[in-house]
Parts: C-alpha cells; structure tokens; sequence
C-alpha cells in the first residue's frame, strides 16, 4: 500500500487553533495518484501531469498523442477538483484472474476512481455527526444502502449508490452503461471537517470486490495524533468487513 500523508488547507480548518489536523490514509499500489497541482506553479503540474501520463500509459512512442491528451485532460480537471475540496485523486487499475509473477496472464482489467475530498461540519462531535450523514443520506438516495459503521478513526458511514447513463448513438440506437459508487465518510474527530472517501467504477460486476479494497483504506486511516486502539481496531475491522461482506 502507498502511504498518504494529507493536510487540508488552513482555510478548511475550524478549530480554536490557526491549525488543521493532518491525517494519513493508504492505497492499494493498483491506485496511480493523479497531480492536482495544489500549491505548485502551473509548468511543475504540467511536468507532474506529463510523468503521470507516462507512468499510467507507458513509454511506447506510438502512444506520445494518447499521453498527451490524456494529460490535457487530466490537468484541466485538476483545479476544478482542487476547489472543491479534493485533496486526492487516484485511478485505480486492478488485474482480475492471472498470475502475481505474471506467467499467467489477467483475464481482464477493472479500473476505477477514487477521490478523497474534506468538507465542513456544523458539528464537532463525531458520533453526532456520523448519524446526522447516515440520516440524511438514507433521505436523498432511498434506492441505496448506507449504513453507519465503526472504523479505527472512529464513527463512519458507508453509502452504496448505483446510476444508469444512456447515450443516443448516431444510427438512432441506444448504449446504456451502468456506474457504482462506494462512499465513506469519516468525521474528523473534534473537529468540525469530514473526509469523504468515493471510489466509482463501471465494473458493476466487481462491486464485491471494490468494497473489500475501500475497507482496507478505511482501516489505515487516522488523524493528527490519535492513538490507535487495538480493541478499537479489532472490533472496526469487524463490523466493516461484515458491512461490505
């Protein structure tokens, strides 16, 4: 797993300190962090996007335009995530079936995006405010699952969202593709900010297995100086393995 280290921007704190609390998650090495180029100039996020491209696509030099869009692309969504409070943005690329020593190659390759945002609370009180997101959740989207769960970092909510988007193609016919959406939200403790955790893909069929995946961030997570408890951490990584099956 890649470790995270993260700080919201003093503008985002809320607390009686000039501070904000820092925290600290970990990815699967399937995750590539995408540059959001937040407090660089704008040549070192082109730099940054351009090693990205390079690093997601490979070096093949046929490939020099696919890199180059891609990163163009990727560069004018960095800022529009940035202000709204993404703190991190990754696309994750998983192999399914194979080999690990690569004798055996994958079936297939499910991919997916995750995106970490902080957002402000009017509340400071995390098992408050875990409930508060359960039930508001559970009133704008019925047709999912939410459920409040208990995470080393203390209270959280798991929300389970699917949508539909057709296209009209050029001969008149239709093309459908399905999206699932896998949320954790994670109150700051003491403070008046949430982590939210989105991870995405249209590999509906490996919902299953993005749920796992998403569990094991959840368990990495902390913030500033809290202690991990152990039974804390024992009694978390049963209930959120039992949530996401």
């Amino acid at each position: 797993m890649a470790d995270v280290p993260g700080k919201s921007p003093a503008s985002d704190a809320t607390t009686d300190s000039d501070e904000s609390v820092a925290f600290r998650f970990q990815t699967q090495p399937e995750f590539h962090e995408v540059p959001l180029g937040i407090g660089i100039e704008e040549d070192a996020l082109d730099e940054q996007m351009r090693s990205f491209a390079r690093d997601y696509w490979g070096d093949r030099e046929d490939w020099e335009p696919l890199r180059r869009m891609f990163a163009a692309v990727h560069t004018a969504n960095a800022q529009q995530l940035s202000s709204q409070g993404v703190v991190y943005h990754a696309l994750g690329v998983f192999p399914i079936g194979g080999t690990a020593d690569g004798a055996v190659p994958p079936e297939r390759i499910s991919r997916c995006t995750l995106l970490v945002s902080t957002r402000e609370l009017g509340n400071s009180n995390p098992v408050v405010s875990a409930a508060g997101i359960a039930k508001a959740l559970a009133q704008s989207n019925p047709d999912g699952e939410v459920l409040p769960v208990r995470i080393p970092a203390g209270p959280a909510v798991i929300s389970v969202g699917a949508s539909r988007a057709v296209w009209t193609l050029p001969d008149g016919g239709e093309q459908e593709r399905f999206l699932v959406r896998i949320e954790l939200w994670v109150p700051f403790p003491a403070d008046n900010r949430l982590l939210l955790f989105c991870l995405s893909t249209s590999d509906v069929d490996d919902l299953y297995r993005y749920q796992a995946i998403l569990a094991d961030i959840a368990d990495t997570i902390s913030f500033g100086d809290v202690k991990r408890d152990r039974d804390v951490i024992a009694a978390s990584a049963h209930d959120i393995g039992a949530t996401f099956g």
